[in-house]
C-alpha cells in the first residue's frame, strides 16, 4: 500500500461503529429532551430524578469527576448540575492505547416538579455517583384567627 490509511484490523472496524452508534444516541437523546440545550457540554451525564413528600433527589452518575469540580445552581422552576471531568493528570494522551470516555464539560438542566428552598439543598459525591437532596419550601399554612367579640 503506498501511502495513506491502512485498516491494522477488523477491531478498528468495530470500533469505528460503536462511536457512531454513541453519536447517534446522543444526538437522539437531544432531539428527545430538547430543553436540556445543544450548545450546553462535551457529555451528559446519565441521571434519576425523583420525588418524596419532603424532598427532590437527584443522582447523576459522574464517574472520575471531583466535587470540587461541580457546581450546582437553583434557577426559577429547575435545578442545574455542571462540571468538568478532567484527565488524570500526569498521563498524556500519547500513552493511551484506547481512549472511550469523554473528558471536558458537562451541563444537565432538571426541571423540578415542586418549590425547593435553595438554601438548603445538599450534595455528596460517592462511587461516582453525585446525590443531590433539594427540600421542598414551605408551602403556606393557613393561619386560624379565633373570632372575637367588638368591645
Amino acid at each position: 500500500m503506498t501511502g495513506g490509511f491502512r485498516w491494522s484490523s477488523l477491531q478498528d472496524l468495530f470500533a469505528i461503529q460503536e462511536k457512531m452508534n454513541r453519536l447517534f444516541e446522543e444526538t437522539i437523546h437531544r432531539t428527545e429532551f430538547p430543553d436540556e440545550g445543544l450548545d450546553a457540554a462535551l457529555w451528559s451525564p446519565a441521571s434519576d430524578v425523583y420525588e418524596t413528600a419532603e424532598e427532590v433527589v437527584l443522582s447523576v452518575e459522574l464517574p472520575g469527576v471531583q466535587l470540587e469540580d461541580v457546581h450546582l445552581e437553583s434557577l426559577d422552576g429547575k435545578l442545574r448540575v455542571s462540571g468538568i471531568r478532567r484527565v488524570d493528570e500526569g498521563v498524556p494522551p500519547r500513552q493511551f492505547v484506547r481512549m472511550e470516555r469523554i473528558y471536558g464539560t458537562f451541563s444537565r438542566d432538571f426541571s423540578i416538579p415542586a418549590s425547593i428552598d435553595s438554601s438548603r439543598i445538599k450534595a455528596t459525591l460517592k462511587s461516582g455517583i453525585l446525590r443531590v437532596v433539594a427540600p421542598k419550601a414551605d408551602r403556606a399554612q393557613p393561619i386560624l384567627v379565633e373570632a372575637k367579640k367588638a368591645r
